[in-house]
């Protein structure tokens, strides 16, 4: 005959820790770092909810700077618009994982912080590009 055999339940002895939902630089952080790419676009259409002032800008801005710091990469295809004239939307490619925190753009400092990691990228300014010198008028 076979016996019952009961589990005990464990008892937890320490509290459990509340997970924050983060904001919406956090939340694009972990959906780009689930899917590995996405575009600003993608990302309005599934985190936007009216609450916050300008979010696209704010996502254009964070991007930037994750770009800037080797965190993110730019595609060099475009994914198509949806209007007539549009150039398309860049796509973002994941190149470094930081970890289930989003990385911080630390602006005064010019660098991005990775909580989980505790790395600190340096933010590098594009290149601009060079400006044809046209000769000065009067110059002989």
């Amino acid at each position: 005959m076979a016996a019952l055999v009961t589990r005990k339940r464990a008892v937890e002895t320490s509290p459990r820790r509340r997970m924050k939902s983060g904001g919406l630089r956090a939340k694009a952080w972990w959906i780009i770092r689930n899917r590995g790419t996405a575009t600003i676009d993608s990302l309005l259409n599934t985190l936007n909810d009216n609450t916050q002032k300008d979010a696209e800008s704010n996502l254009r801005k964070y991007f930037q700077a994750l770009v800037q710091a080797g965190i993110l990469k730019v595609e060099v295809k475009r994914q198509p618009g949806t209007a007539l004239t549009s150039n398309g939307y860049h796509r973002y490619v994941l190149l470094i994982d930081c970890g289930i925190d989003a990385p911080v753009w630390r602006k005064t400092l010019n660098e991005v912080y990775c909580p989980g990691s505790g790395a600190i990228y340096k933010m590098k300014r594009p290149e601009a590009p060079a400006k044809p010198v046209s000769p000065k008028r009067g110059a002989k």
